[in-house]
């Protein structure tokens, strides 16, 4: 009997059950499902053009159209710099060197980026449903599926998807999904090497974008909910991912040289910004109702809803009164069934953490409201949707899926009511998607959905112009420019200081050539933003054409002088001291212009001919056969 008993007790300890092979096997299939689903729910924007903000990192930054060449100053500069002389506050190098190789790769070729915007969103589909079903092992399997199809067809997500700009929303949680993928490893294996991985993916969403920062949060939420570790094991278990987030902020700061926003939040773009005290947090929570509404009914979306499409309002407003009940009432229900380790509590607090950052309720951001911002969030609601359905069916979502088992099982009810819900939201998608075609679809579509924006009746006008531009029809063109004029009048009589809109008002005057008006919209421009670069440059284009040389010299240097990367201004400059003799300045300007636009063929033209005046035919010659290759017309 003794022995038998000291037999028992050498008997090693079992280790911790590993999931098995059938199971693992099993979970593919539906993955590779998933991300065939999403692939093919935004397979139209292939061939769709750059929009927003792609001109500011793709196509007209030039550390971005270096190519491979740029890169180091991708990490080194903030995402703007190659666009803008001005402070920026965003520092996403990972998507910004994934657009330099695509660049480089395939140059000013749209497709090419917008497959791959594709390509990872499918990929993170795929591995956010194995995450979660490894997660949630303990149950029903049929819950991790819904949730991920349900994120995958939401409405809210093309913006995302196609727009290239926010391959950085998209990166940045594929990494921090991933970086909960390989911490389960570690959990299941204990072996470090699985720990390091998770590390290593989440520094790598922290430098695609800053909102990764809040996944610091949704470590301990995983361990606190699908696993048993006590709070000891799940605060050293949490301990090691401040280190990246530290050293991300730290190499932030030094970069953008503040921790916070460098620059001026405008109420342009933060409507948030205009409104005075307790008035401040009124429109906040005015705001986060939109979102949750979006959520639940996602239509009609728009690409903007800024000042003043959603006037400002106070403490009295239902709207607001509605939305903070409901954001106190989520939040009290998550933390008193927090201890009953409730699914719903996990699904509101994955929501609330993530989309903490965008709330504008702790730092003020810059913007009020973006559909894109709630991208890393639903997750949560996509969950919470999963729940309900399996509630209202009367399906135990607390028991494992035994391997092998139908998931889909005779739920018929479920699968109906669940397969309407993702037939709708995928005809909305893909109704959505077609209007990110273009600029100008895109814009003319938003109008009417957000007719009061300021900034959307601007970038409708410059888009409209463009069409006048392009017509050789001089009545059609007229057309143009008058529809145009009434959407730019219509965005300053919105946002009266509104500068851009006087500078575009004033150039449509200059192509009717009525300088008159042109100079005096140029000037209100001047007095709501006195350092304009672009203002003193279309100044200087009338005083050249009129043969007053000095004056645009001396307007073309204040534009200079703004912004020392302006190309268009750097030519002008070049070409009056050029007009003057003055070949030495005008070699210099020239030059300076070829450092930010070196494919420029007109630039490489003029200064070939700045070196030929000076009498140094034989140092232009390398400019003029470069010119002619980029543009054989100038041979003539």
């Amino acid at each position: 009997m003794s022995s038998k008993k000291n037999k028992q007790q050498q008997q090693p300890i079992s280790k911790p059950k590993q999931p098995s092979l059938v199971k693992q096997a099993r979970l593919l299939p539906w993955a590779l499902g998933i991300a065939a689903f999403g692939f093919l729910l935004y397979l139209n924007t292939v061939g769709y053009d750059y929009v927003l903000d792609d001109f500011s990192v793709i196509k007209e930054n030039f550390v971005t159209k270096r190519g491979f060449e740029g890169i180091p100053d991708l990490w080194r500069y903030h995402s703007r710099h190659g666009y803008w002389n001005s402070p920026g506050e965003l520092y996403r190098p990972i998507p910004m060197t994934m657009f330099a190789i695509e660049w480089a790769i395939a140059p000013d070729k749209p497709s090419f980026s917008h497959f791959m915007n594709i390509l990872f969103y499918a990929l993170s589909g795929a591995l956010l449903f194995v995450t979660l079903a490894r997660w949630m092992r303990e149950y029903n399997l049929l819950l991790p599926l819904l949730a991920t199809l349900f994120f995958m067809a939401h409405p809210v997500h093309v913006e995302v998807v196609a727009n290239i700009k926010s391959r950085d929303e998209i990166v940045m949680f594929g990494f921090a999904i991933l970086a909960l993928f390989f911490l389960h490893k570690y959990l299941i294996t204990n072996k470090l090497v699985m720990m390091f991985a998770s590390l290593g993916s989440y520094t790598l969403a922290l430098f695609s974008k800053e909102n990764a920062v809040t996944f610091v949060a949704i470590v301990p939420l995983m361990m606190y909910f699908f696993t048993k570790s006590n709070f000891k094991k799940i605060a050293l278990t949490t301990l090691p991912y401040l280190l990246p987030a530290i050293l991300f902020i730290l190499v932030r700061k030094a970069v953008i040289g503040s921790l916070t926003n460098p620059g001026e939040t405008y109420s342009l773009d933060n409507i948030l910004v205009a409104a005075k005290g307790g008035a401040y947090y009124a429109n906040a929570f005015m705001l986060l109702g939109k979102y949750l509404v979006t959520l639940l009914v996602p239509y009609p979306l728009c690409s903007d809803f800024g000042f003043n499409q959603i006037p400002l309002t106070t403490w009295g407003d239902w709207r607001v009164l509605l939305s903070l009940v409901a954001w106190l009432g989520m939040g009290a229900f998550a933390v008193f069934s927090l201890r009953k380790r409730s699914l719903w509590a996990f699904a509101i607090l994955f929501f609330c953490i993530n989309f903490s950052i965008f709330t504008n309720l702790f730092v003020t951001i810059g913007t009020s409201y973006g559909d894109r911002l709630l991208y890393s969030a639903s997750p949560g609601f996509a969950l919470a949707l999963a729940l309900g359905l399996m509630k209202i069916f009367k399906i135990d979502w607390n028991t494992p899926t035994p391997a092998g088992a139908n998931i889909l099982g005779k739920n018929t009810g479920l699968l109906a009511v669940g397969g309407v819900i993702l037939f709708a939201f995928s005809v909305l998608t893909f109704s959505r998607n077609m209007a990110w075609k273009d600029s100008y679809t895109l814009y003319e579509t938003d109008i009417e959905t957000s007719p009061n924006s300021a900034k959307l009746n601007f970038h409708y006008a410059l888009e409209i112009v463009q069409k006048g531009l392009k017509s050789t029809n001089p009545t059609e063109q007229k057309a143009y420019y008058d529809r145009a004029r009434k959407h730019l009048e219509h965005a300053i009589e919105v946002f009266p200081g509104y500068h851009d809109a006087y500078s575009q008002l004033g150039l449509t005057y200059y192509r009717e050539k009525n300088y008159e008006k042109a100079m005096e919209n140029y000037n209100l421009a001047l007095k709501y933003k006195p350092n304009f670069p672009l203002v003193y440059s279309n100044m200087g284009i009338i005083f050249f054409e009129s043969g007053q040389l000095d004056k645009a010299k001396e307007v073309y240097e204040k534009a200079v002088q703004y912004d020392p990367r302006m190309v268009d201004a750097l030519r002008n400059l070049g070409a009056v001291n050029a007009m003057q003799k003055n070949f030495p300045e005008a070699i210099k300007w020239f030059k300076q212009g070829l450092e930010y636009d070196p494919e420029n063929p007109t630039l490489n033209f003029y200064l070939g001919s700045a070196y030929k005046d000076s009498g140094q035919p034989e140092v232009g010659q390398p400019f003029f056969e470069k010119a002619y290759r980029l543009d054989p017309s100038l041979k003539k």
